[in-house]
C-alpha cells in the first residue's frame, strides 16, 4: 500500500511533462522537427484526470499553468485556462472515457489538444506575438500519435506504485 496514495507520482510526472514541454532541440537538428512536439502537459494532465480524478484539483490545475506560461514565456493565465478547460471536460466524461481503447482515447486527445492549441494560437494571434500556421494541427497529430506509449508508460507507473 502506498501511503501518501501516490500524489508524489503524479507531481513529478506533471513536472517532468512541464520540462519537455520547454526543452529545446540541439542547433544541428533540422527546425522541421521543432513542428513533432507534443503537448506534454495535456497528455498526463489527461491521464491522471481520467485514471484518478479526485487526485487532480482544478485549482492546481491552474496554478500549475501559471508554472508553464513562466516557463513557456506565454500570457499569465493562458496555460491555467487551456489545462483547467481539459481536466473539467475530463472530469465530465471520465467514466466514459475509461472505458475507452487507448486509441479511442486518442482521438478524444486530438479533439483536447486541437482546442487547446487554436486557443493558444488565438491569444497569441491578437496579441501579435504568433502569426497563424497550419503547424497548428501538428501538435494534435503528434499528440495522438503518441497517447497509447504514454498511456503504456502511465498505466505501468500507476500499477506499480499503486495509486489510487
Amino acid at each position: 500500500m502506498n501511503p501518501t496514495g501516490g500524489g508524489w507520482v503524479i507531481a513529478v510526472t506533471l513536472l517532468v511533462a512541464m520540462f519537455l514541454s520547454v526543452f529545446h532541440l540541439p542547433q544541428e537538428w533540422p527546425n522541421w522537427l521543432g513542428w513533432l512536439r507534443p503537448n506534454w502537459m495535456v497528455l498526463v494532465l489527461f491521464f491522471w484526470t481520467v485514471e484518478v480524478p479526485h487526485r487532480v484539483s482544478l485549482l492546481a490545475v491552474w496554478l500549475l499553468g501559471f508554472f508553464v506560461d513562466a516557463l513557456l514565456a506565454e500570457p499569465l493565465g493562458l496555460n491555467g485556462i487551456i489545462l483547467a478547460g481539459v481536466t473539467y471536460f475530463t472530469w465530465g466524461f471520465y467514466e466514459r472515457l475509461r472505458m475507452y481503447s487507448a486509441l479511442q482515447q486518442g482521438a478524444v486527445v486530438f479533439v483536447l489538444v486541437v482546442a487547446a492549441e487554436l486557443l493558444r494560437y488565438l491569444v497569441l494571434s491578437i496579441l501579435g506575438s504568433r502569426p497563424w500556421s497550419w503547424g497548428v494541427l501538428s501538435v494534435p497529430l503528434v499528440s495522438m500519435l503518441l497517447w497509447p506509449f504514454v498511456y503504456i508508460l502511465l498505466i505501468r507507473l500507476r500499477t506499480g506504485m499503486r495509486i489510487e
